[in-house]
């Protein structure tokens, strides 16, 4: 796997003429891609220390045209879309939080899982838990139980067993919990089996709710 290039200064010279070079080629060669597979208009002016002259691409005049097309165009529509460099940062440091959040989201997502079927096996005591864990074990347990509960309405409404009711909408039931194929600690229960785990899911609920109350009694 090619790994991501650091985006700072090249502090050797010789390294950062070498690199100049390699990417100014690549870069006319893409524009010079883009105009022909694309029918765009497109020109590129560089400015560096290695050259007196400003190099343009594809010509002066090819430059000036393109110029001069942009500048007819309205405020609005030359500025549509436009960044600079800091503009570019800030967006990319943006998109890097919302991707680490996420991350986040979805480890904490997995710890809670975990913490249920621990509860549900007799692996995990819900007293050893601390105040965030219990409140998000308690909305996951809420959730989850509407979920089995409203397979087990499909299940007597269509008088069958979830193995001959259609794939897709045990699927779906499952993907309205937020299950759907990603833990394969789920149990597989058909109609008859849901009540003993639904009363156990209650249990540890009461649970979680009896061992919050005092937290929400000081806290008032």
């Amino acid at each position: 796997m090619k790994r991501k290039m650091k985006l700072a200064f090249i502090e050797n010279g010789k390294s950062r003429k070498t690199t100049f070079t390699k990417r100014k080629k690549g870069m006319m060669k893409k524009l010079e891609e883009l105009v022909t597979l694309c029918g765009v208009k497109a020109c590129a002016v560089v400015y560096s220390s290695y050259n007196s002259i400003p190099e343009a691409w594809p010509s002066r005049e090819g430059v000036e045209e393109v110029v001069s097309k942009f500048m007819e165009l309205s405020m609005m529509d030359r500025t549509k879309k436009m960044v600079d460099q800091e503009t570019f940062t800030r967006q990319r440091i943006a998109k890097a939080k919302e991707q680490l959040q996420k991350l986040r989201d979805e480890n904490r997502n997995s710890h809670i899982r975990d913490l249920m079927f621990g509860c549900l096996k007799g692996e995990t005591d819900v007293y050893h838990l601390d105040g965030n864990d219990l409140q998000d074990l308690s909305l996951l347990i809420d959730k989850y139980l509407d979920g089995l509960t409203h397979r087990i309405e499909i299940f007597t409404e269509n008088g069958e067993s979830s193995s001959s009711l259609p794939l897709p909408i045990v699927e779906d039931a499952a993907a309205q919990i937020g299950f759907d194929g990603q833990d394969e600690g789920i149990p597989c229960m058909d109609s008859n089996n849901y009540q003993p785990e639904i009363d156990c899911l209650a249990t540890i609920t009461t649970a979680t709710t009896d061992v919050c109350a005092p937290n929400i009694t000081n806290n008032l």
